[in-house]
């Protein structure tokens, strides 16, 4: 079982997968480089973290960030967009471009029979219980459970539990 920051009792059927990535542009001087954020904003179905940091004295723009999203196309989707967006970029301003990416944790689905028996523990121990795809990526085999908002009460009852071990 792994604790998540979704709202309390909140088990997730589902969890986000998570790619990793960064990127570096180089510009022959300083003037070359833009003066706006490199990165638009992203498709709704994923959720992207992005710092974008500029390093003048090198005229040199480093791009690091997370996306998340529910579903291996919809990874992948904003992935290329990042991709081709920071492509677009590099060609149009006569830049050096050099990125890398890496998937973290692909999106996962809980597991029917713990999923069931963590409700049911749940719902007799007197926490409410809701099924919702979670933000947070889960390892697989592993059945998410929010506890925001009852950190203390979940987390002891998890701990007192014989059944369930926090990852």
């Amino acid at each position: 079982m792994l604790a998540t920051g979704d709202p309390a009792g909140t088990i997730a059927t589902s969890s986000a997968g998570l790619i990793e990535f960064s990127a570096a542009l180089c510009w022959d001087s300083l003037e070359h480089v833009p003066r706006s954020p490199t990165l638009p904003a992203l498709p709704e179905p994923a959720r992207c973290t992005v710092v974008e940091t500029d390093d003048p004295a090198w005229a040199r723009r480093e791009i690091l960030g997370e996306i998340l999203a529910l579903s291996e196309r919809d990874l992948g989707s904003a992935l290329e967009t990042i991709l081709r967006s920071l492509t677009i970029t590099a060609a149009l301003s006569e830049a050096v471009l050099e990125t890398r990416a890496a998937r973290v944790a692909p999106p996962g689905s809980a597991p029917a029979t713990p999923l069931h028996a963590l409700a049911l523990d749940l719902r007799e121990a007197g926490f409410r219980v809701r099924f919702a795809p979670s933000w947070t990526p889960v390892p697989e085999g592993t059945v998410g459970l929010g506890v925001l908002g009852a950190e203390q009460e979940l987390k002891g009852f998890l701990r007192a539990h014989p059944s369930w071990r926090v990852a």
